[in-house]
């Protein structure tokens, strides 16, 4: 009999909710990024330090529960600026909120220990497919473990040829490796080795080669895009607060601030100005023709063009409108707008509501928008650009979608002004490097009391202007014409075959040994 069973039994858990913990230290504002590394081998060894696949799949819940509430612990906040609920409410919101999002991890967790148990699969390769499964589903935030770490640009890399999700398992079983000898202190039962530094060594010369490679990499594309030709764009900070865009008496003064600080951009050489998420306070068709004139007008004295900018459309077959981005020319001509084709639940739609429409009238300001399904590229000159709307920058799929049809430029429209000042912002900006490190486009971030930015193909956030104040940032991002990324060409479907094949080569050794054994 065991003369500590109550600190065995707790060891596990324990170990499973202080990974969670560290690992949400690794987003703003602590900015820790080793925790990345340092929670997810926590992950591992709570998991590997129980035996039943139902005590791992707990195990994957309490570490991502807690690396949520620490991680959105900004969400309370934001449910008492802009409802009635109070900060009680607001706080059961953010524990319903990460018990949910832990869901993904309990599945993914908890069909690797399954798969290793059926197929004998390697335990940390295993970690890796579950830290695949976890993060292949989103709600609401998509943060990842290569997100996190977009900060040190040389580590991701290899986005372009296996994307976010890819550079993610990779950094999944660097960290399982290098935690391997802690699973012996969680769980003393657990078969030793004879060369316990073999694992942490084999870990640390993975992440040396992703940071070799990647410095190498990232040379070469600035290289490159030094040599192509760029276009001088103006961002504008319009610092509009998020309920004043609801006041139908202010939306002339909001037009009046924008087309102000347009001059401003243009007095300072821009050939395009761009507008954040919504900016636009009217509503127009969804349709190419030509800019309303008078009052709503965007061009015009002092005004020159092209401009731009975000705004809601109307559904020409439809009772709903697009969130979405359209150019206007100087001419006054209006492009056939880019809709938004990821919403967000009960902020922007409901649920099924494109196809019953009577749900989307019962969340009035919710309801009122269907989601896109067409990519638009929007051109000003040299430029054809791809535009990601909202949380779409945070999203692998979208930026794929975006990039198969061959712009030139990335354009991310956003209002963060919903959740005020927060670490949400800044959490955006680092979630979004994948998208350029994934096309190996520029991406220039136009954000309404966010942090604007311009990131370059290498991940690299070259400029940033400021979050709380009105203002203008001037940008020149490269051109870029060379056709598709590997990831824009293939997507995710290389990683899962990858592991399809290891689970084959896994099974069928597990059936060879055992008919060798007498």
């Amino acid at each position: 009999m065991s003369s500590d069973p109550l600190p065995r039994n707790w060891r596990a858990p324990l170990t499973a909710v202080l990974g969670g913990v560290v690992f949400a230290l690794s987003s703003p504002p602590t900015d820790f990024l080793p925790a990345v590394l340092i929670g997810l081998g926590l992950l591992f060894v709570a998991t590997q330090a129980v035996v039943r696949i139902r005590a791992a799949v707990l195990m994957a819940a309490l570490w991502s529960t807690s690396a949520g509430l620490v991680g959105m612990r900004f969400v309370p906040g934001v449910i008492v600026r802009f409802t009635d609920l109070g900060f009680a409410l607001g706080v059961l919101a953010l524990v319903l909120l990460c018990i949910i999002q832990a869901g993904t991890w309990a599945i993914g967790m908890g069909a690797a220990r399954w798969l290793e148990l059926r197929t004998g699969l390697e335990p940390r390769l295993g970690f890796g497919l579950g830290t695949l499964v976890a993060i292949s589903f989103v709600f609401v935030i998509a943060w990842t473990p290569a997100g996190l770490i977009s900060p040190w640009p040389a580590l991701v890399q290899l986005a372009e040829v296996i994307g976010e999700k890819g550079v993610s398992v990779l950094i999944a079983v660097a960290a399982a490796l290098l935690a391997s000898p802690l699973v012996r202190f969680v769980a003393p039962a657990a078969p030793s080795t004879s060369r316990p530094w073999l694992a942490p060594a084999i870990g640390a010369g993975l992440l040396a080669l992703m940071a070799a490679h990647g410095t190498l990499r990232m040379r070469q594309v600035r290289a490159e895009h030094a040599a192509l030709p760029t276009m001088r764009l103006g961002v504008v900070q319009a610092a509009v607060e998020a309920r004043l865009r609801w006041q139908s008496g202010a939306r002339e003064q909001i037009l009046a601030r924008l087309r102000r600080l347009t001059v401003d951009a243009e007095r300072g050489g821009a050939e395009l100005t761009l507008w954040p998420e919504a900016a636009y306070p009217f509503v127009i068709p969804h349709a190419p023709g030509r800019m309303q004139r008078g009052r709503r007008a965007i061009v015009g004295d002092p005004v020159r063009g092209p401009v731009l900018f975000g705004l809601i459309t109307s559904a020409l077959d439809a009772d709903a409108g697009y969130n979405a981005t359209t150019l206007v020319s100087p001419e006054g001509l209006i492009q056939l707008p880019q809709a938004k084709m990821e919403l967000l639940w009960f902020g922007e739609t409901v649920p099924f509501g494109e196809h019953l429409p009577f749900l989307r009238k019962l969340f009035s300001r919710a309801g009122g928008l269907i989601p896109g399904k067409d990519v638009s590229i929007l051109t000003a000159g040299p430029a054809r650009i791809g535009v990601l709307n909202c949380y779409e920058d945070t999203l692998p799929s979208i930026g794929r979608k975006i990039a198969k049809a061959e712009p030139n430029v990335l354009v991310n429209v956003t209002n963060d002004a919903w959740f005020g000042p927060t670490a949400e912002p800044e959490l955006h900006l680092r979630l979004s490097a994948l998208r350029a490190v994934e096309t190996r486009l520029d991406l220039v971030r136009a954000v309404n009391l966010g942090v604007p930015a311009w990131i370059d193909a290498s991940g690299s956030v070259r400029a940033r202007g400021r979050a709380d104040a009105e203002g203008v940032m001037h940008v020149t991002p490269a051109l870029a014409t060379r056709g598709p990324t590997l990831y824009v060409r293939f997507g995710d479907a290389p990683l899962w075959l990858a592991f399809a094949l290891g689970l084959a080569v896994s099974w069928r050794r597990r059936r060879l040994s055992a008919t060798r054994t007498p």
